[in-house]
């Protein structure tokens, strides 16, 4: 395990399940929930067939499992991985208090490429996926082309990786308005301004500042392995809060939230 990846494990497994209650951190992950649910046909997901396997969808660094509840109905099994037990925990507490069963949802604590010491990502309930998601993770990685490159090799043949993270201008939106934000892999940034005494910033987790464009994530696909032409990409530039309706704590409420991306990638 790198330097960067300790940094979060700890940092998630002691300051997750406060950061996943604020009331900022829970709007911002509402919107991007509502963008993938809107984009289901773009994300180009086989269609369910008598006699067909499965859908399977992976949710990578799925934090409390946002992208897991937002696609729950499009697919028959999903696993969720995070390098953070606490994160582990409490989405599988989410889907067990949800009546979901363990066969069909549950998170496994780990991270991609895993070691040859990890056997239970070795197992074949972790590959042939239909579509793999990671969501507010890429900006936390430090070895970005091999994750994606780790997630290329669980796919199916035809299967669909979706990434979500920063656009560029949410590194411009961060100085105009002279704020600090503790970043939350999945849902989004603890909206963190300077009279803020909750102190989670995670800035010593973070690996990349100021988003993701459009070429620069299309290079990191095709370098992971991804058919060039098949890459697409989204702006959610509208920084208009949507307010969850998720009990929650903290301030911030009605704070502006962050513009970010869906991108997408088909495996050959």
């Amino acid at each position: 395990m790198t330097d960067l990846a300790a940094a979060n494990r700890e940092f998630w497994n002691t300051q997750g399940t406060r950061i996943f209650k604020n009331q900022w951190i829970l709007n911002m992950a509402k919107k991007i929930a509502d963008a993938l649910s809107e984009n289901v046909e773009w994300m180009g997901i086989r269609r369910r067939a008598e006699g067909s396997p499965p859908l399977k969808l992976l949710d990578y660094a799925c934090g409390f499992g946002m992208v897991s509840s937002a696609l729950l109905g499009q697919f028959d099994v999903i696993r969720g991985i995070d390098i953070s037990d606490t994160s582990v925990a409490a989405y599988n507490e989410i889907a067990r208090k949800s009546g979901i069963p363990t066969e069909q949802m549950v998170a496994v604590q780990g991270s991609i490429p895993s070691t040859e010491a990890d056997t239970v990502l070795a197992k074949e309930e972790f590959f042939d996926f239909d579509l793999i998601a990671i969501s507010m993770a890429l900006h936390h990685i430090d070895d970005r082309v091999g994750v994606l490159s780790g997630l290329y090799k669980r796919l199916r043949s035809g299967g669909v990786l979706v990434v979500v993270d920063l656009t560029p201008e949410a590194h411009s939106h961060d100085h105009s308005h002279n704020h600090s934000h503790a970043h939350s892999h999945n849902g989004g940034h603890d909206h963190d301004h300077d009279h803020d005494h909750d102190n989670l910033t995670a800035h010593h987790t973070i690996s990349k500042h100021g988003g993701f464009g459009p070429e620069e994530m299309k290079a990191l696909m095709v370098d992971a392995g991804f058919v060039p032409g098949s890459f697409d990409y989204k702006p959610y530039l509208d920084t208009t809060p949507v307010m969850s309706n998720v009990s929650a704590q903290g301030s911030c409420e009605s704070a502006k939230l962050k513009p970010f991306f869906i991108a997408k990638a088909v495996k050959q």
